[in-house]
C-alpha cells in the first residue's frame, strides 16, 4: 500500500513539474473598471457619439411619455353591463395612527361601505376615432368625469378633453375587469359598474 501511494505522489510530482516547464508565469493586471467607464465616455464624447447618445435617449423616453404601449383591449358591437367586487382581503392587522384597530388580517373589507367614489371613470383608446366620436358623445350626461386612455396620443387626447390618464400597463382595467373599449365605470351601491359601448 505504501508504495502503491508514493507511486501515486511521484506520478503527481512528476506531472507537475512538467506542466510547470511548459507554462510562464505572468501578472495580472486588471484595470479598475472606473477608469475603463470614464475613458469610454471620454472617447464618446471626443467623437461626438455620447451627444448623439443623449438625444436618442431624450427622443425615446419622450415619445414614450407621450404614447405609452396601448392596451389589447377591442371594441365590441354587443355591449355589456356587469359588476365587479371592489372589496380586499386584509393581509395584516391595521390600526390607526393612535393604535385603534381598524382591520384585522384575513377579513375582507368592502371600501364603498366607507367612502363614496363620486368620479366617472370613461376608458377609451384615442386612436380610434369611433372612439373619439363616442366620448364626445357620451361624457356630457356624467359628472366629474376622469379620461383613462387605453392607447393613443396622451398629448391630442388632452387637446380634445383636457386633462387625461393613461391606464400603463392595464393597471386600472385588469382590476375592473375591463374588456372591451370604450368603457364607463361608476359606483353602484357597493360595487363598480362598467357600462360598455358600442363601436359598429
Amino acid at each position: 500500500m505504501t508504495i502503491i501511494l508514493l507511486l501515486l505522489l511521484g506520478i503527481q510530482s512528476v506531472y507537475a513539474n512538467t506542466v510547470a516547464r511548459f507554462g510562464g508565469l505572468f501578472p495580472v493586471i486588471e484595470k479598475d473598471i472606473r477608469e475603463v467607464i470614464l475613458n469610454k465616455l471620454s472617447a464618446l464624447e471626443n467623437s461626438g457619439e455620447l451627444k448623439k447618445l443623449k438625444k436618442d435617449v431624450i427622443e425615446r423616453v419622450e415619445k414614450q411619455i407621450e404614447r405609452p404601449k396601448p392596451s389589447n383591449l377591442t371594441t365590441t358591437t354587443t355591449p355589456e353591463v356587469f359588476y365587479v367586487d371592489p372589496s380586499i382581503t386584509i393581509n395584516e392587522d391595521i390600526y390607526s395612527v393612535d393604535g385603534k384597530p381598524i382591520a384585522k388580517a384575513g377579513e375582507r373589507i368592502n371600501p364603498f361601505k366607507r367612502i363614496n367614489f363620486t368620479k366617472t371613470l370613461i376608458f377609451f383608446n384615442a386612436d380610434d376615432k369611433r372612439q373619439i366620436n363616442w366620448v364626445k358623445a357620451q361624457y356630457g350626461q356624467y359628472s366629474h368625469v376622469k379620461f383613462i386612455l387605453t392607447g393613443g396620443s396622451i398629448k391630442e387626447a388632452q387637446s380634445l378633453f383636457g386633462r387625461v390618464y393613461f391606464d400603463l400597463n392595464q393597471t386600472l382595467s385588469r382590476k375592473l375587469h375591463i374588456k372591451h373599449v370604450p368603457s364607463v365605470v361608476v359606483q353602484d351601491g357597493f360595487v363598480w359598474k362598467i357600462t360598455e359601448g358600442a363601436i359598429l
